[in-house]
């Protein structure tokens, strides 16, 4: 379609499957020629969502100015800008600072601080670490969400809550809130920059911005799944770690792998949880442990409130990528818990998740993170 046609097809979710649905987001400048290519091709579609700029000028209406401030606080049913993320993980720092420290993982292209936090009950050393992020890609909105939520929960429920005692006292944690902060400041400055996916990092020779950070890890780098043309969403970059932004990430971890417990991606949508690898179909050798430890995770996530999850190698049950973070972490650390999430929702909202599916979406993945940080073999 897009060699045929000249133009960039926005997939909100990648032909994988014969027979599956597959989503596109498409401007009102080349509707009409896709909906000419699908027809002659005899493909069925219909328009699911014809009003998606409508429903980001909404969006924006209701989480313009500040939403963080001396009297309300963060406000965790909302959507909040990069600005005010940063000013809660700090100030929940600074409230829990007897086990909680900020983390500076690196700058951006842009010059942005890619702000952590790391949760320690015990000052050792030789302690497991639990590393998840959020906000890989920019427009996914809800996982920043969901990782502040996450977040607020461990701190705060420490020494109230039984599981969240035992995960804390189990191993460190670390959080990232906003992997790729760039994209994301990106989809806040207007109604135009919402859908934006990559990092914001210029590309030589070229009028495109920005790479795949789900594309840029050194395993199996431009690869299946991937692209050459920096116009593209799931271009992979110049050549591995070129973004900062996963650079740094890389470090972080490298620096602990020998000590990593667990490491996950968290993005959305689709609902579900996907182990290595992503460039093969073949399983990892450890598959049978990320398997019972997923179903186990996967069941307690739908016991919170119904939601139904998919587990498995993301190859077989979404589509191949290479150069992803988890396949990376799985090959290049000692840890066997390696994996990428996507959350709600099936497709009905994709990237525009209601503010109100927030607390539910965090409640049902926070059961499944201490479901599994109880049954992992460290």
């Amino acid at each position: 379609m897009e060699d045929t046609l000249g133009v960039i097809i926005d997939f909100w979710s990648r032909p994988a499957t014969l027979g599956e649905d597959i989503q596109i987001f498409v401007g009102p400048e080349h509707f009409k020629a896709i909906k000419q290519f699908l027809d002659q091709k005899t493909i069925a579609f219909k328009v699911v969502n014809h009003k998606i700029g409508d429903d980001v000028i909404k969006e924006n209406a209701k989480h313009s100015g500040s939403l963080f401030n001396q009297y309300t606080g963060f406000d965790y049913t909302r959507y909040h800008n990069l600005h005010e993320i940063n000013a809660e993980v700090q100030s929940l720092a600074a409230t829990h600072s007897n086990i909680a420290t900020l983390v500076n993982i690196g700058k951006t292209h842009e010059g942005r601080t890619q702000q952590a936090i790391k949760i320690s009950v015990k000052q050792d050393p030789s302690r497991k670490v639990f590393f998840f992020n959020c906000g890989m890609h920019a427009r996914e909105w809800v996982t920043p969400a969901t990782c502040m939520y996450m977040l607020r929960e461990m701190l705060t429920k420490y020494n109230y809550d039984p599981d969240v005692t035992a995960m804390l006292d189990r191993m460190d944690w670390v959080i990232l809130p906003v992997l790729n902060a760039d994209g994301y400041a990106y989809t806040w400055q207007s109604t135009f920059n919402r859908m934006w996916r990559k990092t914001r990092t210029p590309n030589p020779r070229t009028s495109c911005i920005g790479v795949d950070p789900n594309r840029n890890w050194d395993i199996q780098f431009a690869g299946v799944g991937t692209s050459s043309n920096p116009c593209s969403d799931i271009y992979a970059g110049e050549y591995a770690f070129s973004e900062p932004c996963v650079f740094n990430v890389k470090n972080y971890i490298a620096q602990h792998k020998n000590n990593l417990a667990a490491y996950i991606d968290i993005h959305s949508f689709s609902q579900l949880w996907m182990t290595p690898w992503g460039y093969t179909k073949s399983y990892p050798k450890d598959y049978a442990e990320l398997a019972r430890v997923s179903k186990i995770a996967v069941d307690a996530l739908e016991n919170v409130h119904g939601t139904k999850y998919q587990y498995g190698p993301s190859s077989v049950i979404i589509y191949a990528t290479s150069g992803a973070s988890d396949d990376w972490v799985y090959e290049n650390t000692w840890t066997r818990y390696s994996y990428g999430l996507e959350l709600r929702d099936k497709g009905r909202h994709g990237f525009m998740l209601p503010a109100a599916q927030i607390i539910p979406t965090g409640e049902e993945t926070f059961a499944a993170f201490k479901a599994m940080a109880k049954t992992m073999i460290l």
